[in-house]
């Protein structure tokens, strides 16, 4: 709804931000996806998913420029927040209640792919905030690095850096020195 100005004060909107639920018929799938490849799990996906459209619903937005890269950063971030908050309950947890049950047991391939995409996701739980969100919007959701820039607010030498760190950092933890693949997630 436009807004009138009535004194100098007031701001004048010239074009409503488009509702909430336009946005999740347009992005629902693309939010769903980031939030499937940084979790692995239909669920939890699904969650991230109703958080990021909920948080829309409580904070007025505006001003944003592009909805796919905010809604997929916005989506990382959840997702990452999510992953932090489940190593923390595993620990608390005794391991037999924890374990949780294996996505690929067809064949040996699928079960060793699911055990590189649980040790990458323990340790982007260890990386720094901004270090994860930006290797994750890197090679999980395949962003170039000027669009993580823009959708996180850094500059792109600041996001190169960030990278380089999350990768050294990744290496050192997981013990290879692979280039990091989106079919990990």
């Amino acid at each position: 709804m436009p807004l009138s100005l009535s004194t100098e004060s007031e701001p004048v909107m010239d074009a409503a931000p488009p509702d909430v639920a336009s946005l999740a018929r347009a992005y629902g799938r693309t939010v769903f996806m980031a939030a499937y490849r940084v979790l692995g799990d239909v669920g939890q996906a699904e969650d991230a998913q109703q958080e990021v459209f909920l948080r829309l619903l409580e904070k007025p937005f505006g001003g944003i420029a592009s909805w796919p890269a905010y809604l997929t950063t916005l989506t990382v971030r959840i997702a990452i927040d999510r992953l932090r908050s489940r190593q923390r309950w595993r620990r608390l947890l005794p391991k037999w209640r924890a374990s949780s049950p294996t996505a690929f047991d067809s064949t040996e391939h699928d079960a060793v792919q699911n055990e590189r995409a649980q040790r990458l996701r323990k340790a982007l739980c260890v990386l720094k905030p901004r270090e994860a969100e930006c290797f994750t919007l890197r090679y999980v959701q395949g962003l170039e690095i000027a669009a993580i820039a823009q959708a996180t607010g850094m500059t792109s030498n600041h996001v190169g850096v960030c990278l380089h760190r999350a990768a050294q950092a990744l290496e050192a933890r997981l013990g290879e020195t692979t280039t990091p693949s989106t079919e990990v997630l």
